[in-house]
């Protein structure tokens, strides 16, 4: 009953309360990543990635929540490989750079008008098999320690954000494959030097059992009805294995209907496939309105919850 009265006035709250804000893209140059798995004196060892995304900036001096988007697994590249096409080109050359991250624009600035400082790096890095190897989530890991390293350090970016962003109140939401690489930075005690107060698996795939999602994680879980990606299984079970009934915190489930996977994205066009019918899928533009609307509500809600002070 409490969380739904907390649920009903923050939804109730008026646009007109929210801050004006702004959006910017940032490039902040190189950082290199270290591939442990990779042998010291391999040049594969030390890989050198462009450390840019998308920022959303709230109007006010802060300090404001942070709030993290992680996304999956797309096509990042047109550019084939001259060599071998089945090995990536690293890096992208400009003209062949889709710069899928740019697709959650609206987000980070959805975000950033009910108070959170969002920030949407590039991890394509993640998916590139064009430098060595490295397992699962250990480049993700080491990109979003550097991007919030300079979130904190306010330097570099086009706005003032010296001092805005408070750490202490991260909320991360992961998309597809952005959903396992979340619950595995939450994971990290070792690599990860930032708790995390609320988690959004947004259409989740499914790759391991473990890690698992904390139990005391506010988690919100959304399924699209008609994924012709990842399916509503994998996302499900998260449900099923991680996130059951009972749990002693905010937890929510959702289901898009007509939802698709890549209708989240402003960029990446239709599902693969579809076990829907077209005349039944939800149009790209209302699902992007539901997430716009939703994702901002949500985190308010898990920092009220845990008794932090929520976006302003």
């Amino acid at each position: 009953m409490i969380l739904s009265a907390i649920l009903g006035v923050l939804l109730l709250l008026p646009t007109s309360a929210m801050a004006q804000s702004s959006v910017e893209s940032y490039d902040l140059g190189e950082v290199v990543i270290v591939q442990e798995s990779t042998a010291p004196d391999s040049r594969f060892r030390e890989m050198p990635v462009a450390l840019r995304g998308v920022l959303g900036v709230p109007d006010g001096e802060g300090p404001f929540p942070v709030a993290l988007f992680i996304h999956g697994s797309y096509a990042f590249c047109t550019t084939p490989n001259p060599v071998d096409d089945e090995v990536d080109i690293y890096p992208c050359p400009p003209e062949g750079d889709l710069r899928q991250y740019e697709g959650f624009t609206y987000l980070a600035e959805a975000l950033a008008e009910r108070g959170y400082l969002a920030l949407i790096p590039d991890l394509s890095a993640e998916f590139n098999n064009g430098f060595g190897f490295a397992p699962f989530a250990q480049r993700t890991t080491q990109l979003i320690e550097a991007h919030l390293d300079a979130v904190a350090a306010g330097e570099g970016f086009e706005s003032d954000i010296a001092g805005k962003a408070d750490l202490d109140r991260l909320v991360v939401a992961g998309h597809s494959r952005g959903g396992p690489l979340a619950v595995r930075y939450i994971n990290d005690d070792e690599a990860a030097t930032r708790d995390v107060s609320a988690l959004a698996l947004l259409t989740p795939a499914f790759l391991e059992a473990k890690p698992k999602v904390p139990g005391t994680m506010p988690t919100a879980l959304v399924v699209s009805q008609c994924d012709g990606d990842v399916g509503k299984a994998q996302p499900l079970q998260y449900r099923d294995r991680q996130l059951k009934p009972l749990r002693k915190t905010l937890t929510t489930y959702y289901t898009i209907p007509g939802g698709t996977h890549n209708g989240f994205s402003t960029q990446l066009g239709a599902d693969p496939s579809s076990p829907c019918k077209d005349e039944k899928l939800l149009a790209p533009e209302d699902q992007q309105d539901f997430l716009a609307a939703f994702l901002p509500h949500y985190f308010d809600l898990a920092l009220a919850v845990g008794g932090l002070p929520v976006a302003e």
